[in-house]
């Protein structure tokens, strides 16, 4: 069977400001690292022909992607969904639909884990509804229907049946041994072409080295708790072959690289050990998962720059957040990155619930200014649905109880993500959010210690680039994205 792998483009994404925020391109351009390993998994199996579309490197829209489907003309459309992207998904598959109409389209991604009832009832855009790991279920899907036998034992599967009952799997799709898994099909994109803001300027390679979050953070969605790592050998392996192709910069894009020091240090011990230490590279991870051994050694395995989520100002707040770190913490950290030559940069959310007032957000970015990251990143807290937070506003009234189900079954264009408004409104977060980029990125010593540490025009590029967006030159804007395309139902 022939079949086309795609993520929705975001013309229409929901954001939380009243206007201007960044542009998820702004942070840089990362490839589909999902789609990559259902893709390696698929071809892995020998029965079918694979082919990955990233609708936002090529900036597709729903035209564009009917337009593939109408040339390559696959057997099967799988799609990842995302919330904040379900307009254009609509958009999209409705086109699919008008120049394909018998090609069966299958849903994944994060909004089917939160809402496979409200995604299978739309029998006009989407035919099964796959929730959970895919990797095996799906591939065993698309060997199941190319046979036509039963699909009932699926993991994750959701699908009507000929007398229009839905059938629902008991379990999603989950993979224990992460090694087992084919290495992401990087080579069915242009892999050249993605690269970090924060980087070097060159293509960077991503890497997925574990999945799950055994921590409870009031505000994250994290689909399973149970931390699973990929092994070192298999960790190196990965970045060799990446290496073969000409890929030297590296991002470990894991909601948690660090777990715990040994496994950091374990990591960079395998890339030293390789001899592999041409390479750069950085990752997500905790403060508190770090120390001077392990930072020796990261250093000299190639690491350049953590992201650290440090997300509040206080400690009274981390502990409200469900966190688990100090400031102080926080300082320490940075404070020995800093004496490695390992650069930084720091995750702040503003709007958390106890948030009352403005001062309280111009205290963290003072404390952000103070802390001296090299980057930071500042966001304003989204309510997702089935978190602390979400729960917290829903009881208040701030929120609908039904507010992301409703959304699910009818999305608008450009959804205003519900905030935490009880305090602020939206617009005064908003201008807050730009004030915080402003106070952070526009002070002249740190504009001249980052003239003089580039290492490439392609670096110094990226980084006029994102002064421009700061000033409001680029980045999204809202009225930008509101007016609803000719797809609309």
């Amino acid at each position: 069977m022939k079949v086309l792998l795609l993520n929705t483009p975001d013309l229409h994404v929901g954001k939380t400001t009243s206007d201007w925020d960044l542009d998820a391109t702004d942070i840089g351009v990362f490839p589909p690292v999902g789609l990559m390993f259902l893709a390696a998994s698929v071809r892995a199996s020998g029965k079918h022909q694979v082919k990955i579309v990233d609708t936002i490197l090529n900036k597709m829209n729903a035209q564009d992607v009917a337009r593939e489907v109408e040339e390559w003309k696959p057997d099967v459309v799988g799609i990842t969904v995302y919330t904040p992207t379900l307009y254009d998904t609509f958009l999209v598959c409705r086109e699919v639909r008008k120049v394909a109409p018998q090609t069966p389209i299958v849903w994944g991604g994060p909004h089917t884990w939160e809402f496979p009832e409200e995604s299978i009832i739309h029998k006009e855009i989407v035919d099964y509804v796959i929730v959970g790991e895919a990797e095996e279920s799906f591939t065993k899907f698309l060997d199941t229907l190319e046979d036509g036998g039963s699909l009932d034992d699926i993991a994750g599967l959701f699908y009507r049946k000929p007398d229009k009952s839905i059938f629902r799997s008991q379990k999603a799709g989950y993979t224990q041994n992460l090694d087992s898994l084919p290495f992401p099909a990087f080579d069915l994109l242009d892999y050249n072409r993605y690269y970090s803001a924060m980087g070097t300027g060159a293509a960077v390679g991503t890497i997925c080295s574990s999945r799950g979050c055994p921590f409870k953070c009031t505000y994250c969605v994290v689909p399973f708790k149970t931390y699973r790592s990929r092994s070192v050998e298999n960790i190196v392996e990965e970045i060799q072959l990446y290496r073969s192709h000409g890929v030297k910069e590296f991002f470990f894009f894991d909601d948690l690289f660090n777990a715990n020091v040994r496994r950091f240090k374990a990591i960079s011990e395998g890339i030293i050990a390789a001899g592999i230490t041409d390479i750069t590279w950085a990752f997500r991870g905790r403060v508190d998962a770090i120390n001077d051994e392990c930072l020796v050694l990261a250093k000299k395995a190639g690491l350049r720059r953590i992201f650290f989520g440090v997300e509040d100002a206080t400690d009274e707040g981390l502990v409200k957040i469900k966190k688990r770190i100090t400031i102080e913490k926080v300082r320490r950290s940075l404070a020995l990155c800093r004496k490695h030559g390992i650069l930084t940069s720091t995750n702040w959310i503003i709007g958390f619930p106890h948030h009352e007032k403005r001062e309280d957000i111009l205290h963290l970015i003072d404390t952000a200014v103070d802390l001296n990251s090299d980057y930071a990143q500042f966001n304003i807290c989204i309510a997702y649905n089935d978190t602390d937070i979400w729960r917290q506003g829903v009881e208040k009234g701030l929120f609908p109880a039904d507010y992301w189900k409703n959304f699910a079954l009818d999305p608008t264009p450009s959804l205003q993500e519900p905030i935490w408004d009880e305090h602020m409104s939206r617009e005064e977060l908003s201008e807050l959010l730009r004030l915080c980029y402003n106070k952070f990125y526009f002070r002249p010593g740190p504009i001249i210690k980052k003239l003089f540490a580039m290492q490439s025009f392609g670096e110094f590029w990226l980084h006029v680039k994102g002064a421009f967006t700061l000033l409001g030159f680029g980045g999204y804007r809202r009225s930008e994205h509101e007016t609803p395309t000719t797809a609309q139902k």
